[in-house]
């Protein structure tokens, strides 16, 4: 395969064959770039670097656009990318922070967020709004042709606001269906990179009851290792494989002059020769978000934040970034033979790298014959691995339980001295599990189907799921311990938020400060809830896992730093639940505070800079669990003396 980047800037992916010009598996690009229209928003013209590209794995999320650095600090002139309107303007407190939109002749729209300042004009405008809604989050539609702004115009001043971790320029390009395009394919020749892509282990799951890798059904990582000649790698051992098996990929870009890692653009899987999967990061709709989490191990972000490309698509997914043979790309290895696997990965100035490995084909053993010691502790491990219910024991005999029947279940092989059981749960839900003497209760509760409304009622909790609430099939399990519910396990993903209520065990006077927490790893997570008069709470999560009660009667701690007729500054932390809301008056009118989260600190922005403060200042606070903490503050003469010292 042949790669090159035609002169109107529309890239082509083209298979040299029999003379022929033949549009390529890995996609051809659809859409024309037209390099030269925009300009880059941050000192165009001079050479600089990205902390960010389109396509990035993020926790949640493909990132949207490109991270333009900005020298490692605020205050940076930001322009405008091309000539157009503000067709957009927002202040949120996480997020993209201060964000504006220009939409552009061409019909596209540029995005530009974590900015410190608006541009004047624009600046009076979202204050002016937020003084007359009272409120610092908001997002304004400017009636078109309001704010017009030519190419290179000051539009911004650049900043850290909403959840960056670092001063930076986060710029979009989207199209007229609000999909996010790639930005470098419009050509920034402020931004140069010959360094290809970087494999770090890739791993091998098999998928159905019936597949093995290396005579197994776990989910395998493999460590490539470097070849001596270009830029190629490749897995030295042989793996054994039989099958359905669903490839991963663990690899990142890096580019010249900088030290961060990047998403790839592009990855393509041959399998004998033949290419059975490629992915394309080259747009994708900007309102798809969770869906990444179907298209990553999710297990392995959540377990270590170790990040994996699926490289086959799974059942259930609707972002229309791959192409794939029959097969929806996975390896099928169903004979005795040997077959190469071959992947390749590309970042958006065509640089790449390949790695190769070897499958041999084998049949699935099993444990038949098999004599173990018999000296060892008897116990019952479980464990869910998708579609499959893995049982591992040292008593070569098993049974499951289900509906008051006890059904035979025979070891599928043995893994070390425990002997293995495997139960498909698409075929019915086992209430239990047995090896000789030992038993253990499962705790499924339903098979729930995705793509309509369902509600599971059961003596624990009741659980709602929406018509996107689920990706694929979710073989449900709830239990109960006092006041903790425990639904599946945290490292399960969820495409949309499910409604979950129960009863817990909470004394009417205190059920107002009682909120749900989410544990995980040992961290609580805020979740909320709301009590109703029978004593159940009802809450939404987007995550599985364990969830409890937790009683929080702690108001914010809220520390004024300055209360002077020029300016209002405090510190506002809340340890438990989590700031809510806040409200500052003086004399009883409201006073706009900008809030930065990430280092617990308010700042006043008059609405009038000729009108000093004057009068009593007062500060409310209240947190996630209805808690308030107020604060009162006379503003005088003697505390602007103070404050310019």
């Amino acid at each position: 395969m042949s790669r090159f980047t035609a002169g109107t800037g529309t890239r082509f992916y083209i298979l040299l064959f029999s003379g022929l010009l033949l549009a390529g598996a890995a996609f051809s690009q659809k859409e024309s770039y037209s390099r030269g229209y925009f300009a880059l928003p941050v000192y165009p013209g001079k050479p600089n670097t990205l902390s960010g590209a389109l396509g990035d794995l993020r926790s949640n999320h493909f990132h949207a656009g490109i991270d333009v650095r900005t020298q490692q600090k605020e205050g940076l002139p930001v322009t405008a990318a091309a000539d157009g309107y503000i067709s957009q303007v927002a202040v949120h407190r996480s997020g993209y922070g201060k964000v504006l939109y220009i939409r552009h002749p061409n019909g596209m729209t540029s995005v530009y967020a974590h900015l410190k300042e608006f541009g004047k004009e624009l600046g009076d405008y979202v204050r002016q709004e937020q003084y007359r809604n009272q409120t610092f989050d908001i997002s304004l539609t400017p009636e078109e042709g309001r704010f017009q702004v030519k190419k290179g115009q000051l539009v911004a001043i650049s900043g850290n606001t909403g959840s960056s971790e670092g001063p930076h320029l986060h710029f979009e390009i989207r199209d007229s269906r609000d999909n996010c395009l790639n930005p470098m394919f419009f050509g920034f020749p402020e931004i140069r990179d010959a360094t290809p892509p970087r494999f770090v282990n890739i791993a091998l799951a098999p998928l159905t009851i019936d597949s093995r890798v290396n005579g197994r059904i776990d989910r395998q990582v493999f460590v490539p290792a470097p070849q001596k000649n270009g830029p190629a790698v490749s897995i030295k051992d042989t793996i054994r494989a039989s099958g359905s098996i669903g490839l991963e990929l663990q690899a990142f870009d890096r580019m010249d002059g900088a030290g961060f890692n990047y998403g790839l653009n592009c990855i393509e899987v041959k399998l004998d020769g033949q290419e059975i999967f490629a992915f394309n990061m080259e747009k994708f709709p900007a309102d798809v978000s969770r869906d990444y989490n179907y298209l990553i191990n999710y297990k392995a972000r959540v377990e270590d934040g170790k990040r994996y490309y699926k490289c086959y698509n799974p059942k259930g997914n609707t972002l229309n970034i791959y192409k794939t043979d029959g097969n929806r790309g996975k390896l099928v290895i169903n004979d005795t033979l040997f077959h190469s696997v071959a992947i390749r990965i590309f970042d958006s100035f065509e640089n790449w790298s390949e790695l190769k490995f070897i499958v041999k084909g084998e049949m699935p053993g099993s444990a038949a014959g098999a004599q173990l010691r018999k000296d060892l502790s008897t116990g019952l491990h479980t464990e869910v691995l998708g579609t499959i219910l893995k049982v591992k024991s040292a008593e070569g005999t098993g049974l499951l339980f289900s509906g008051g029947k006890s059904y035979p279940l025979a070891p599928a092989y043995t893994e070390g001295d425990r002997y293995v059981f495997l139960s498909d749960l698409s075929s019915g839900l086992p209430d239990s599990v047995a090896a000789g003497s030992t038993g253990r209760r499962l705790h499924f509760a339903a098979k729930i189907a995705p793509g309509s409304v369902q509600i599971y009622e059961g003596p624990d909790a009741t659980i709602k799921f929406g018509e996107k609430s689920l990706f694929d099939t979710l073989y449900l399990q709830v239990s109960r311990v006092g006041n903790t519910l425990q639904i599946n396990e945290f490292t399960e993903p969820l495409r949309g938020a499910i409604e979950v209520s129960y009863q817990p065990a909470v004394e009417e006077p205190v059920r107002g400060k009682a909120q749900i927490y989410r544990l995980v790893k040992g961290r609580e997570v805020f979740v909320g809830g709301e009590w109703d008069s029978s004593g159940r709470i009802k809450f939404s999560t987007r995550e599985l896992g364990t969830f409890y009660l937790r009683i929080d009667s702690v108001p914010p701690a809220v520390r004024i730093l300055e209360s002077s007729p020029n300016r209002i500054r405090a510190r506002i932390v809340d340890e438990i639940s989590g700031i809510s809301s806040f409200r500052a008056r003086v004399n009883g009118e409201w006073v706009l505070m900008n809030y930065e989260y990430k280092n617990n600190y308010i700042w006043s922005e008059k609405a009038d800079d000729s009108v000093p403060f004057e009068g009593e200042l007062e500060l409310e606070v209240t947190d996630r669990a209805g808690n308030v903490n107020t604060v009162k503050a006379k503003i005088t003469e003697a505390a602007r003396s103070r404050s310019r010292k």
